[in-house]
Parts: structure tokens; sequence; C-alpha cells
């Protein structure tokens, strides 16, 4: 499956790589290993990789067969009381001698095997998860820088605003005191002027805490800082791919649809596991009893010591036989488990269905919201901030004929400065919505997703 998917993300990438404008293929190679360096070095993305190889190589020893054991005893039987191994005593007789044993156990066929597959099953689920967390960790740093990036732009906006109120403000008082304009516009400027200082330490604020969340992503060693024209020079050469829908065959290749996929697979192969446990287990072993040798034994009688004949035979003894582990308590539940291991093979296949309906939405869902940002953006730049521009011309026009008033100029000015701010958020936003596409369809990192460390 993983191989299937390296192969045609491959194909993409030679495909992507000669279609590509060559205006943009100089700077995307440079983020490209900024991005690489970052998945490779940064340990929050790394750990799930790890965790995936660590699964993958015990699942190469999960299915080894149990060990030969080896038993060694010293035998002296029948007794009376207590453990005596004096051979000239009757109680002693030819039975005294030391066992070895070797046994081997048998797991049931194929019990084995499906651990084996149960543990690959939860190395891929540690992979796709990795797969996931790239792109979550990659779009939430474009994200921080664009805000953080907005955010300054919208503060060089504001701070111009507030300029203009000052000046604004200024004049409308001079004139207040010439009686040539009434106190409430003085007023109303001084109210704005304070909205505006309030919204400037606003996002002082809001910039320094950005700045602390990214020391997260830039503070560790050999990081370099991808900043606001890579990351839109990066975007721009993959929304060109954007398609109006997503379809089965794409969605099936999506990191939480391969971890559905992958998960439903070990439920399977879990149940068929629980199935095999109620199925006997088999030991087989073989002993081997090198008896002690008693060719005569002394009378110990109370009229008579002597030596007496020893007519017992003292050959070696061996046997050999199997152990079965028979499930007698355990069948008289299985088929509780049974139905268990059914409804959540059922449940994981619902899970499967409802995330390829959520991605499917989410996309569709996002495709609007970039649509719509893209449409306002050009409303913001092809008629709401020339138009606004046009009336500040007009009313300055209009004051230099003396037809007009300057304190209405500075409010078509703070007006247009206020639109111009705005704009900011509104890029940001239609940047966001990319990103979050490319995060859905997994195109937001290099390769698709596929680089691991």
């Amino acid at each position: 499956m993983r191989t299937y998917y390296i192969n045609t993300l491959r194909y993409t990438i030679i495909l992507y790589h000669l279609l590509v404008l060559p205006v943009f293929a100089e700077g995307n190679d440079r983020i490209d290993e900024k991005i690489y360096a970052i998945l490779k070095k940064h340990p929050e993305v790394s750990l799930k990789f790890l965790e995936a190889k660590e699964k993958e190589f015990r699942s190469k020893h999960a299915d080894v067969y149990p060990d030969p054991k080896i038993g060694f005893a010293y035998r002296s039987y029948p007794y009376r009381s207590g453990f005596d191994t004096e051979r000239t005593k009757p109680d002693t007789p030819g039975m005294t001698g030391k066992e070895y044993t070797i046994s081997q156990e048998i797991p049931f066929p194929g019990k084995l095997n499906l651990e084996k597959q149960i543990l690959k099953s939860e190395s891929e689920l540690d992979y796709w998860s990795g797969v996931w967390l790239q792109n979550e960790f990659i779009k939430t740093y474009f994200e921080l820088v664009l805000s953080r990036t907005a955010i300054e732009k919208e503060l060089v906006d504001l701070f111009k605003i507030e300029k203009q109120l000052v000046t604004k403000g200024k004049l409308e008082q001079t004139q207040y005191i010439a009686d040539k304009f009434s106190l409430s516009n003085a007023l109303k400027t001084k109210n704005t002027l304070e909205k505006i200082k309030d919204r400037i330490i606003e996002k002082n604020i809001t910039v320094k805490e950005i700045k602390q969340s990214l020391e997260f992503f830039e503070n560790h060693g050999g990081f370099s800082e991808i900043n606001e024209e890579e990351i839109i020079q990066y975007l721009s050469a993959k929304e060109k791919s954007f398609e109006n829908d997503l379809s089965t065959q794409s969605l099936a290749k999506l990191p939480l649809i391969q971890y559905a996929e992958v998960n439903q697979s070990k439920a399977i192969q879990e149940s068929k596991k629980d199935e095999i446990l109620h199925l006997p287990d088999f030991e087989i072993f073989v002993s081997y009893m090198q008896r002690r040798r008693k060719p005569f034994l002394l009378d110990s009688g109370p009229l008579n010591v002597s030596i007496m004949d020893n007519p017992e035979f003292s050959g070696d003894l061996w046997s050999a036989g199997v152990t079965v582990r028979v499930p007698v308590w355990s069948l008289s539940k299985v088929d509780e488990l049974n139905q268990s291991n059914s409804f959540r093979i059922e449940r994981l296949q619902k899970e499967k269905e409802r995330e390829k309906i959520r991605l499917k939405s989410e996309y569709q869902s996002t495709l609007e919201t970039w649509k719509g940002n893209q449409l306002r953006l050009e409303n913001f730049k092809n008629h709401l901030l020339p138009t606004l521009e046009k009336n500040i011309k007009t009313s300055l026009s209009s004051y230099s004929k003396g037809e007009g008033v300057l304190g209405e100029s500075y409010e078509f000015i703070t007006d247009s400065l206020e639109m111009q701010s705005q704009l900011h958020q509104i890029e940001f936003r239609r940047w966001v919505s990319v990103i979050k596409l490319l995060q859905l369809t997994n195109h937001l990192i290099p390769e698709g997703g596929e680089y691991e460390n």
C-alpha cells in the first residue's frame, strides 16, 4: 500500500517540476530545503516516525518461534520422610538418579503471524499519523508567520490612521474655537482616536503572543526561518492545482483515510487472533533419567550385617509426551467476544465512511471560503480602495475650491486607511484557506507528505 502511494507521489512530483513555471523553481527549491530541515530536526515531527520504526522492527521479531526449554532434576523416590540420598539404605532404591528434559511449545498455526501483522499495522498507523502531523505542523507554522506579518502590516496602517486622527482633531479644535465647526465632531474624532489606540495595543499583544508561539518551531539547532514572501510564493505555485471536487480515488490516498483503512484492517486481524486464542496450544517433551547404579545392598537387620545381592534391574529411563491447553473456560464466553469484535469492525467501517464524508465536506467548505476571500480581495483592490482614493481626491479638490471642509477630507482619508488595514486580514484568510486545502489533500509539504525522518 505504502509503496504504491510513494510511487504515485514520485510521478506527481516529476510532472509538477516539469510543468511549474521557471520563475518559481529556484525559490521553491530553497523553501523545500527549509521545510525538509524543519521536518527532519524538530522533535515534534520525528517522534511519530520513530515510534513507527520501533513497532516495525518489533513486528519482525513478533513471529519468532518459542525457544525450547531444557530442564534438569535430581529424583530420589520413594521416601518415608525428609530428603535422603544415602544409597545404602533400603529407602532409596534404584529410582534415584538425574533426569534431563527438553520441551518445545507449539503455538496454534497462524497465531504468531497474526501477532506480526497486528504490530505491523500499528507501525503503519503511527506512520500515517506522522504524515498528517507533518501537514498539521507546517500548516500551523505557516499560519503563524502569515498572521504575524498581516498584523504588523495592519499596525503600520493603524499608526497612519492615528496620525491622521491627531491632525484632524487639532484642526477641528481650531475650527471649533473659530466657531466654524461643532464640538460634537471634535469629540467623535477623539473617541475614534482612543479606539484606534486600543486596537494598536491589542495588535501589539497579539504579535508578541505569535512570536512566542513561533519559538516552539524555531528554537532548535539548524533552523532556517521561512519568511512571508517565500511562503506566499510556495503557496501560489501549489494554488493552481486545486480541483473543484475530491474523487473517491484521491480521497483514498489521504492520510486520515489511510489511517482509518489500516485501523479497520488491524481490528480484523485482532478478531482472528482472538479466535485462535480459544484454540489449543501444544507442548511436546522428551525426558531421559540416568538412574544410579546399585549392584548390592547392605542388610542392616538386627541379627546380621552382610552384603546381599540386588536383584532389581537398574537401567536408565526415558519418556516422551505432549501437553495440550484445553480452552474449557474461555470457550464459554467466546460468543460475547466474537460479537464485540463484530461490532468493533462495523464501528471502524462507519468511522472510515464518516471520515470520507467529513473530509469531502470540509474540503468543499474550505474551497468556497477560498473563492469567497479571492472575490472579496479582488473587490477591495479593484473597486473599494480605488473608490475611496477617488473620493479623497474629490474631497480635497472641493476643499481647494472653497466648497468643502478639510475635516471631511480627513474622514475620507481615515476611512481609506481603515479599509486598507482590513485588506491584510482578508489576504491572510485567503492564504489560510489555501493552506487548509493543501493540508486536506496532503500536498502542503513537498512530495505530498511522504518525507519521513
